[in-house]
């Protein structure tokens, strides 16, 4: 059985990543190359993309949500990171594992509104593919070294498709507040994003989450990586990061 979460850097503390749409777990190596050596970076591992490109990408939000939950249940103690629109997913696998009877130590979530009031991109999944992509480089909605590379775009489009059709199909139902602190990380010059919308995260936890201003953009992974690293490896307690 293909296993729903690869590791993609050895460490005692496990971080378990949620990428951004369409990513899969290559996408963090730039991110692991920066985080302190006692961080174990661990990247959901989804159909679609990537080692599994053959097979077909997930489209049943809460099926998924429940499978990863009761897979991270089974694991030790760990910290959630859901970097975008995988901030989403990785809330919501944090809510679900923790009706389970799991306890994440963290949930750390990057460049993504609070789940109540984020705005979902309903339309774009039916999209025809030029109109697809067209939409999504204007909104920003990958990053500049994707967008400029139009020969993977055939690749690229069936787990976009998917992934984004996650998130239009996503009604916020409310519930009670994680018993899990949140830290929400953002980048300065990320003009995607407003205030209210951060703050929104104070509504999803019992602990006050921790709103952390970031020198960099909405990419913060791929422009500015060892400024994320330090942020994450901070809101886990880790105090040395790699150069």
């Amino acid at each position: 059985m293909t296993p729903w979460f690869v590791q993609v850097k050895e460490g005692e503390r496990a971080l378990v990543a949620f990428p951004h749409a369409g990513g899969g777990p290559a996408s963090l190596g730039e991110l692991a190359g920066h985080l302190p050596p006692e961080v174990g970076l661990w990247s959901v591992n989804l159909p679609g993309r990537q080692a599994r490109l053959a097979e077909e990408p997930r489209t049943d939000l809460d099926g998924l949500v429940d499978e990863l939950a009761h897979d991270l249940v089974e694991r030790g103690p760990h910290t959630l990171f859901g970097y975008c629109s995988g901030a989403l997913l990785a809330f919501l696998v944090c809510r679900r594992a923790v009706e389970l009877g799991g306890r994440p130590e963290r949930l750390i979530v990057a460049s993504f509104a609070a789940p109540d009031v984020t705005l979902l991109l309903r339309r774009l999944p039916s999209l025809p593919s030029w109109l697809f992509w067209e939409q999504l480089i204007a909104l920003g909605g990958v990053p500049a070294e994707l967008a400029d590379r139009e020969a993977l775009w055939p690749v690229l489009e069936p787990a976009l498709r998917a992934d984004f059709g996650l998130l239009a199909g996503y009604h916020h139902r409310p519930g009670p507040p994680l018993p899990v602190p949140i830290s929400v990380l953002y980048g300065i010059r990320d003009a995607s994003l407003t205030r209210g919308g951060l703050l929104g995260w104070r509504r999803q936890s019992v602990h006050r989450p921790a709103l952390r201003e970031l020198d960099s953009t909405h990419w913060l992974a791929e422009d500015t990586p060892d400024v994320l690293a330090a942020a994450i490896a901070e809101e886990m307690g880790c105090a040395s990061v790699t150069a």
